[in-house]
């Protein structure tokens, strides 16, 4: 049976593992200055996920309604959706 690492040992790895996850870091840094090329600033912007048209559907007052859809009979649900496409 393995023995079961201490604290420093724990410790350790995670040091390492923070290490390692920093070079990825770096390195996909300069990667993505090499592809961006004269236009990359010193300062690279993060990457902002835009806003989908339909993302109102996830709104939190939403939810009693989408909760009330998805309990109905299916053929009731199947129903409704095609009144509502037109």
């Amino acid at each position: 049976m393995k023995p079961t690492p201490d604290a420093r040992d724990i410790e350790s790895m995670l040091k390492r593992w923070a290490e390692v996850d920093a070079e990825a870091g770096r390195m996909a840094a300069e990667r993505r200055r090499e592809v961006l090329g004269a236009r990359a600033s010193d300062e690279l912007p993060e990457y902002e996920f835009g806003k989908k048209p339909n993302d109102w559907v996830h709104l939190d007052w939403m939810r009693p309604l989408r909760f009330m859809y998805r309990n109905l009979p299916f053929g009731l649900r199947m129903a409704l959706k095609k009144r509502l496409v037109r």
